[in-house]
């Protein structure tokens, strides 16, 4: 990927997307994202069987799904790897611990 097209973009959250559908949280499976992922199996909203396992990723600020490894190219870009700590494995994946 290009600096051209990471320039200005940040990482905004976890997300994980099934098919067309994206649920967004802090953290990938944390809290608020398994009670909005019950709470649409429970309605009915929602046909997880047939869009299979959910792709693990984040979005930017525009709303954009990244995988692990657009993601990753995007924080650094942005400076938003938290130098604190090291980064998690595999290095070429970004993970939300990455993050914060």
């Amino acid at each position: 990927m290009s600096n051209v097209l990471i320039e200005g973009r940040f990482v905004v959250c976890a997300a994980c997307r099934y098919g067309d559908l994206i649920v967004c949280g802090a953290r990938h499976f944390d809290k608020v994202m398994h009670s909005q992922l019950t709470q649409m199996r429970e309605d009915k909203l929602f046909e997880f069987e047939k869009a299979g396992r959910a792709e693990q990723g984040f979005i930017d600020q525009y709303g954009v799904f990244m995988n692990r490894e657009e993601a990753l190219a995007v924080a650094k870009a942005a400076g938003q790897l938290n130098v604190r700590r090291s980064k998690t494995s595999p290095e070429r994946e970004l993970f939300s611990e990455d993050l914060y």
